[in-house]
């Protein structure tokens, strides 16, 4: 089977293509650099710039999957430019690859899409499941509401889709656990306020395998990717300090200042989703890492 990845060069994009080809599959990546220095025979690279609603059509040839992964980073400073990149960056990737589809003559079957759990409402004492009627009303919330509802115009089309609201990715080459790991390695960590903040984390090598469990076995729906058992912001930074065997120096920092110095980006610092993985569990997937110890002693090992 042939599958067409877009984002095949952020944090999980790399990882996925990596996995699928050793499993043998045949990847069509679009990407907006250097389309010419492939070495592998059953990769391809296309050109595309969903912005300017540029896109090679031959991307598309005997492709039967799409897995979209494209979409502005979210941690980087919330400028009005930001901000609007952020979500046009989700909504134009998706809009031109529907629109490519309608054009091309290969017979795409399923659309997996990147979503995040930001949709849901920030709240200690609430559990999220893929049918929660809590959303965000934030930047983020809206966001992602706006980005799933553009895959609804997949429907007339005749074509299946997944959404895949994707938790906070654990690794050890970027994401959440860097900065934190870097901070505390200098005895700079702490946590916000009371750190009763819920992470709803995932390891890497389980959103990739993840991914490709649904893909493998047709799922189609909402999914949330997150482990089992998410832990408060708390917990995270001390156990974190506990495998690097460093103290937590620094009290924690008030959220009246976080919201002072940061404004509406501090919803990216402040935010507590609470969610449930019991669906993909329930549809057959079996998790390497269920909790975060052994999550952070592997990739920090």
């Amino acid at each position: 089977m042939k599958i067409l990845i877009t984002g095949a060069t952020g944090l999980i994009g790399k990882q996925l293509v990596n996995k699928l080809l050793n499993k043998g599959y045949s990847i069509n990546i679009l990407t907006r650099g250097n389309t010419n220095n492939v070495q592998n025979k059953k990769l391809k690279t296309f050109h595309w710039n969903p912005e300017k609603n540029i896109i090679d059509i031959d991307s598309l040839n005997g492709v039967k999957v799409i897995i979209n992964l494209a979409g502005s980073p979210i941690a980087q400073l919330w400028t009005k430019s930001a901000k609007k990149s952020i979500l046009n960056s989700r909504i134009n990737s998706v809009n031109l690859l529907i629109d490519s589809i309608k054009k091309s003559k290969s017979k795409i079957s399923h659309f997996y899409c990147a979503s995040a759990i930001g949709i849901y409402e920030s709240n200690i004492n609430y559990k999220h499941y893929e049918d929660s009627k809590k959303k965000s009303n934030s930047f983020l919330g809206n966001t992602v509401k706006e980005w799933e509802t553009t895959c609804e115009k997949l429907k007339p089309l005749g074509i299946d889709f997944t959404i895949l609201r994707i938790g906070l990715v654990l690794s050890s080459k970027g994401g959440l656990l860097v900065p934190i790991e870097k901070s505390i390695r200098f005895y700079l960590g702490t946590w916000f306020g009371k750190g009763k903040n819920i992470y709803s984390w995932i390891h890497i090598e389980d959103i990739i395998d993840s991914i490709i469990f649904l893909v493998e076995n047709n799922k189609r729906g909402v999914f949330n990717l997150v482990a089992p058992n998410p832990v408060t912001s708390k917990a995270f930074t001390l156990e974190l300090s506990k495998i690097l065997n460093k103290k937590i120096l620094i009290p924690p920092i008030p959220i009246s200042l976080i919201k002072t110095i940061t404004g509406s980006m501090s919803e990216l610092l402040l935010f507590s989703q609470y969610v449930s993985c019991e669906k993909l569990k329930s549809e057959g997937y079996n998790f390497k890492f269920n909790n975060l110890t052994e999550a952070l002693k592997d990739l920090l090992k």
